[in-house]
């Protein structure tokens, strides 16, 4: 065995774990869209082992790298729905760990930023940005925004809003 260490995004390293492939397939495979596309447990069992074979030699391998091959493998083996499913999945995750790295960097500048210098601490004239708890407001409606456009909004009309073909003014979980 020479694969031994997956780095992960953040760029720490983890002892290889085999099951969290066979999940991911899993996973892709419960979202496919008709039962005749879908793997029997074997199948996903050999996929498994196909994207195994591609990174064995490797002593250490990014996510992104096994993704990747799990794609391939995937397709190689003719599960184009499974597939895709896996794809959407990924692109979906992205787009969640770019949303949140947004999230960060906007309370940075709630943060550190003065009200003069930035439009996302003026854009409600009855709240002092500047102060203790007009910060505190203002991470509040932030991560309620956050929140609601990414877990709670059907994904069209958080697209609209973030597009600007709507505008939803109240951000609100009730």
């Amino acid at each position: 065995m020479k694969l031994k260490t997956v780095i992960k995004r953040s760029g720490i390293a983890v002892d290889y774990d085999r099951t969290k492939i066979f999940n991911a397939i899993a996973g892709a495979n419960n979202d496919a869209t008709t039962a005749e596309n879908k793997l029997q447990p074997t199948d996903i069992e050999n996929v498994t082992k196909s994207v195994e074979t591609a990174i064995w030699e490797r002593e250490s391998i990014g996510v992104e790298e096994i993704q990747d091959e799990v794609e391939k493998a995937l397709m190689a083996g003719g599960f184009f729905d499974v597939a895709k499913q896996f794809i959407v999945y990924r692109q979906k995750h992205s787009q969640r760990r770019d949303a949140q790295k947004k999230l960060m960097e906007t309370y940075r500048e709630i943060f550190f930023a003065d009200s003069v210098s930035v439009d996302l601490k003026r854009d409600n004239a009855n709240i002092n940005t500047d102060a203790s708890m007009g910060i505190m407001l203002k991470l509040g409606a932030e991560g309620a925004k956050h929140f609601v456009d990414n877990y709670v909004l059907p994904e069209e009309f958080a697209t609209a809003d973030k597009e600007n073909w709507i505008h939803i003014h109240e951000k609100v979980v009730a």
